[in-house]
């Protein structure tokens, strides 16, 4: 494991040297991205501005919502992007196999190869969001519930990763499975919005099946209401270690499933 927290800073360098060799084409990534999250948020701000509050959620508890869910979210993309091009192409292209010659962990390859800076554009407006909205929350800000809602954010980021891996991991045996994990990835989108608006069974997949909503919904939910996240956080902080051992143990099977398509 040491070997590993010394060599990951080293396939950042390179990553981030290799995609700065393109400085302009960085710029445009992040915009890109910046813009389009902008965009979807001033959808939302068109949307619950026409009416005084959705369910009880006014437009700044939503927005506040909003950032928060964006930060996890973009760190797990910043950072664990190559699972897609898993769940992609490569499987069927046999690509796979410059990670198994190497005497390393091949997911440990697969994440560290790559770094996707566009997505610092999610992160500096989920950062924004939070720093602009969170002092109008009716919230009495503590010790107490700030640092489990951190804990709540931390444990979010390796729950989309772990999600992603299960998924990408189907790959193995279908050879490609990008479509699967695009429709499981974009349920999170539901958790910028109060759950109780959504019918029972969009509850149960969001937050026992599929459980984006439990990590980011309900931590801000708990502190709306007054309540303490720290159990909340001990459920999220347990779900999400489940989740990473299901998706590691999938990998490692279907790693041994694995054939490579020659050349």
């Amino acid at each position: 494991m040491k070997k590993y927290f010394k060599l990951y800073p080293h396939y950042i360098a390179m990553c981030i040297k290799t995609k700065l060799s393109y400085k302009v084409d960085a710029i445009i990534g992040i915009v890109s991205f910046l813009i389009t999250n902008i965009v979807a948020f001033s959808t939302l701000y068109l949307t619950i501005s026409s009416i005084p509050s959705l369910n009880g959620w006014t437009f700044e508890k939503m927005a506040f919502l909003y950032g928060f869910c964006l930060i996890p979210k973009s760190i797990d993309h910043v950072f664990t992007d190559a699972i897609w091009w898993l769940g992609g192409w490569a499987i069927r292209k046999g690509d796979l196999d410059k990670y198994l010659i190497k005497p390393l962990n091949p997911l440990f390859q697969l994440i560290a190869d790559d770094f996707q800076y566009d997505g610092l554009g999610e992160l500096i407006l989920g950062i924004f969001l939070l720093i602009i909205y969170g002092p109008m929350q009716n919230i009495t800000w503590s010790v107490s519930n700030v640092i489990p809602l951190i804990i709540c954010g931390f444990f979010a980021i390796f729950m989309f990763t772990a999600i992603k891996l299960i998924f990408a991991s189907i790959a193995f045996w279908t050879k490609r499975s990008i479509e699967l994990m695009t429709t499981i990835y974009e349920l999170s989108s539901f958790t910028k919005y109060p759950i109780n608006i959504f019918n029972r069974f969009v509850k149960v997949i969001l937050v026992y099946i599929i459980p984006f909503s439990l990590a980011m919904y309900y931590p801000i939910d708990y502190l709306y209401r007054g309540e303490s996240i720290w159990i909340l956080t001990l459920a999220v902080a347990t779900v999400t270690i489940l989740l990473c051992v299901i998706a590691y143990s999938l990998w490692r099977l279907g790693l041994k499933k694995y054939e490579s398509a020659g050349n």
